[in-house]
């Protein structure tokens, strides 16, 4: 029911594998969440994997490079991805009560009027929005 769920169990379930990569299906909103995970370290890359073979319909897949903090894989970047709104239960933040995540360690990823951004750049550009997920 939850596509942007899916992707985050997907990855939690390909880091507690030990996996270099994992495949999941394509959205402008996991793109742009994926675009987020990668400009504050939590993935080394993303790709989209657009030959008509790795298609379903018009939707292709997307692969998502994890990044391990040492050579065995034992600690991965990515210690927690918590989803915070539901579609059952969405959940809005003003820009006062943008939540810290882990003191400042960790992100939170909201969807303004802006687009997706963590929140120190919403805090920077003065905006709130919908509190879509943690990342520690």
């Amino acid at each position: 029911m939850d596509p942007v769920a899916d992707m985050f169990s997907a990855i939690k379930n390909a880091i507690m594998r030990k996996k270099d990569y994992v495949d999941i299906p394509s959205s402008r909103i996991k793109e742009r969440i994926l675009d987020v995970l990668k400009k504050e370290g939590f993935i080394k890359d993303w790709e989209k994997l657009d030959s008509p073979a790795n298609r379903k319909g018009t939707q292709y897949i997307l692969r998502v490079h994890l990044k391990y903090l040492d050579p065995k894989k034992e600690r991965s970047a990515i210690t927690n991805i918590v989803k915070v709104s539901t579609p059952g239960r969405r959940v809005y933040t003003p820009l006062k009560k943008i939540p810290y995540v882990k003191r400042g360690l960790g992100i939170a990823i909201l969807s303004t009027d802006g687009g997706i951004m963590t929140d120190h750049e919403a805090r920077r550009s003065g905006r709130g929005g919908e509190v879509i997920a943690m990342v520690w």
